[in-house]
């Protein structure tokens, strides 16, 4: 699955104070239609709600159609994450993609106290030193959703933790455009994440202009063309 849809998706910041740009979000269910060149493949659901002191946003794809339902395909992604200065920070990220063969983990972990994030990737493990307001690649939506809601425009960064290190990424929110999902069609607006001339994958979302800035369709593409889509199917 691609990042944004691994890495999937969505929001919950309850009436906490929060410092100048960073906006309070609320829990939220998603479910998404997710697609494979086209011809859908599954069903997955986003969902952000509380846990004491912090925050659970997690998403589950399962395969519906085709190869993905034969091969039994599953794939749980879970952000356990806290506020930073009025914006999510990852403290715990766990990922797990099934089929009926095989399967494939990695985790994350934030230790401000310690002053580490340890890196889980297959069994392998790594370090580094803490990263503040660091998220993992799931996270990102949330806090492009918080950007929107803030009503910052043009380009953001974010320090993402990937699979064994913390990288910069650069994304652009841009202007209002209308979006396709199935038989019907919504505005939303569109972010877009900045790569390196060459890279050759291409990763979209549109936001909902209202109703919490929940995306209503994601786009990964990678560089031999194969692109996932999830597209909004209902809220609630």
């Amino acid at each position: 699955m691609p990042p944004v849809l691994r890495t999937a998706t969505l929001l919950v910041l309850a009436a906490l104070p929060t410092l100048a740009g960073a906006a309070a979000l609320n829990p939220f269910t998603g479910t998404y239609e997710v697609r494979r060149n086209g011809e859908l493949v599954g069903e997955a659901t986003l969902r952000l709600v509380p846990e004491g002191s912090l925050w659970r946003f997690s998403s589950e794809t399962r395969g519906t159609q085709g190869m993905a339902r034969t091969l039994g395909l599953r794939v749980d992604e879970s952000s356990l994450f806290r506020l930073h200065e009025g914006r999510p920070e990852t403290r715990e990220y766990r990922y797990r993609q099934r089929t009926s063969f095989n399967s494939r983990e990695r985790a994350a972990s934030v230790d401000p106290g310690a002053g580490r994030i340890v890196f889980d990737n297959r069994g392998t493990r790594q370090e580094q030193a803490y990263v503040p307001g660091v998220l993992d690649r799931q996270l990102v939506t949330l806090a492009l959703m918080q950007a929107v809601a803030a009503g910052r425009r043009g380009e953001q960064v974010f320090q993402v933790a990937g699979r064994n290190a913390v990288e910069a990424q650069t994304w652009r929110i841009g202007g209002v455009e209308r979006v396709p999902l199935g038989t019907a069609a919504e505005e939303g607006i569109r972010v877009e994440r900045l790569r390196e001339p060459g890279d050759g994958k291409k990763t979209l979302l549109w936001l909902d202009r209202d109703q919490g800035h929940l995306p209503l369709r994601i786009e990964q593409t990678d560089e031999d063309g194969e692109r996932v889509e999830m597209r909004l199917l209902r809220r609630g």
